[in-house]
């Protein structure tokens, strides 16, 4: 353990934290050692005295400083014009983007482009840039004259900043709806430097429109930074060995202080924990090549199966309509600890169906409230009859606004991830070969807006796979959050069995 000897002597500048010599990149199984930062870096640093938004001078880290200096010095300490960064969610990696833009746009009459994967991501990255250029007297002299001071402040619609030396910054969003009108407006900056933030969700065509343009320069400099959100051009150029790689997971942010215990213990339990903080790629047997990742393997779902075990808690019952055709109308049953199949038949009558539900439900002891069924398309009629007799009943759409609106594209993914994550934590299946419908279910990162979402029915059809009826039903049982049972001796919610309250927690 060492300290980089540069860095030791801006203690006063820079965060300084005891660190290893190098790094252990699980993605190719080798180290990647610590960078050395160059002298012109640290001193632009001191010189800049960059300040967040309280006044305080912001602190750096090593992986940060790696970043800015790379972009600093367009180019990496053996000389590389590639430069690719995988780093965990949230370490700082956007700011430390900004700060090495705006170095170098300050003192070089060059353009930059920094693409964003997303309308979001790029609003963040330029929102530092403004509070560097507001909060630094030496780049506050460097704008244009001209430019408002009191606009920058509201930041509204601001996707370029110009500066007295000719260089210019400039934004842009990979949103996969306006990839035509972000192609023409790339190829008319015709940048040579180019910052590929949340590169993974630039898609095939606009990353190609990027190549064009720095072809177009004989001396052209290019950073892809990102999540690992699937195995397209951004695995391929990290695992091809043309780029100087920065890898910086949750364990590296801990020793450079970046993260505490308990924040990355609380993020364990959230959605990809591998790919944003561990910075894995997906596995290739779990990634087809449209970049679809299944939402659990077959041995997963095989390692939840029981045999008998009784249920406790709460008791929600999902059920899914069909109406004909080769696809079932399905219940699902789930508790606090496990679920079963409880109706699996071929109903086009949605009236009967609906009326099997209650009956089904009232044999149950299920509460109106927790009974989910479709609303939409078939299901609708079998819905609206639910609710004229148990008008508690809950109607579920999966395109409906899911709660996690940060997270997931709509309900559908809500729901089929929240199921996805009760089982890893130890929820139990009553053994049927049903479930493993659940192992057709595929999910990938959306490329507009970064979100979750899951592969649509109609196009599970135009790949041949069966509607999931079975696991749509359970699914459905997530709609909405779930209370915990009080940890107290109780019947099961189905066959009476008494629970020991050492058992009530499936996540132990």
């Amino acid at each position: 353990m060492r300290i980089a000897p540069q860095i030791a002597q801006n203690a006063f500048l820079l965060k300084i934290f005891m660190q290893p010599t190098s790094y252990f990149e699980p993605n190719l199984g080798i180290h990647l050692p610590l960078a050395p930062i160059r002298e012109n870096t640290i001193k632009a640093l001191e010189f800049y005295k960059f300040e967040d938004n309280k006044g305080d001078v912001i602190p750096w880290t090593h992986g940060q400083l790696e970043i800015i200096d790379c972009i600093v010095n367009r180019g990496s300490p053996e000389g590389l014009k590639r430069i690719e960064i995988v780093a965990a969610t949230q370490y700082g990696k956007s700011l430390a983007v900004a700060a090495g833009v705006i170095i170098r746009a300050t003192v070089h009459p060059e353009g930059w482009a920094i693409v964003a994967g997303t309308t979001e991501k790029a609003r963040i990255i330029m929102d530092y840039i403004v509070m560097f250029s507001l909060n630094s007297d030496v780049v506050r002299t460097q704008l244009t004259p001209g430019t408002q001071l009191d606009r920058l402040r509201m930041k509204k619609s601001l996707d370029r900043l110009t500066f007295r030396g000719k260089g210019e910054i400039r934004v842009f969003s990979a949103d996969s709806r306006r990839v035509s009108e972000t192609s023409k407006s790339l190829m008319g900056f015709g940048s040579a430097n180019v910052i590929q933030d949340e590169s993974a969700l630039v898609g095939d065509t606009l990353q190609a429109t990027v190549m064009r343009m720095l072809g177009g320069h004989k001396d052209n400099f290019l950073v892809k930074i990102g999540n690992p959100f699937n195995r397209g051009h951004f695995w391929k150029t990290w695992k091809s060995g043309n780029y100087h790689r920065i890898f910086i997971d949750y364990q590296r942010g801990l020793s450079e202080g970046r993260f505490s215990q308990s924040f990355i213990e609380e993020m364990a339990l959230e959605a990809m924990f591998d790919i944003l903080y561990e910075c894995k790629f997906p596995p290739a047997d779990r990634i087809d090549i449209k970049g679809w990742m299944v939402l659990l393997t077959e041995d997963e779902i095989r390692r939840a199966f029981v045999e008998n075990e009784p249920a406790f808690g709460f008791a929600r019952l999902g059920c899914d309509v069909a109406g004909g055709g080769r696809n079932y109308s399905c219940m699902v049953l789930r508790s606090y600890n496990v679920a079963q199949k409880v109706y699996k038949h071929r109903e086009p009558d949605t009236m009967r169906f609906a009326g099997t539900v209650i009956v089904t439900a009232n044999s149950l002891k299920v509460k109106d409230k927790d009974i989910f069924i479709d609303k939409v398309g078939v299901g609708k009629g079998a819905y609206d009859r639910l609710v004229e007799i148990k008008e508690k009943v809950v109607g579920v759409g999966g395109a409906d606004e899911p709660n996690d609106k940060i997270r997931f594209l709509n309900k559908r993914a809500e729901m089929y991830w929240r199921a996805r994550e009760w089982i890893l934590r130890g929820g139990k299946l009553r053994k049927d070969t049903d479930w493993l419908q659940l192992a057709d279910i595929k999910y990938k990162v959306a490329d507009s807006s970064g979100k979750i979402k899951i592969m649509s029915k109609e196009e599970m059809l135009r790949e041949q796979i069966d509607s999931p009826d079975v696991a749509d039903s359970f699914a459905m049982t997530f709609a909405s959050s779930e209370p915990i049972p009080a940890l107290d001796n109780r019947s099961s919610t189905v066959d009476n069995t008494v629970v020991k309250s050492e058992s009530l927690d499936p996540y132990e």
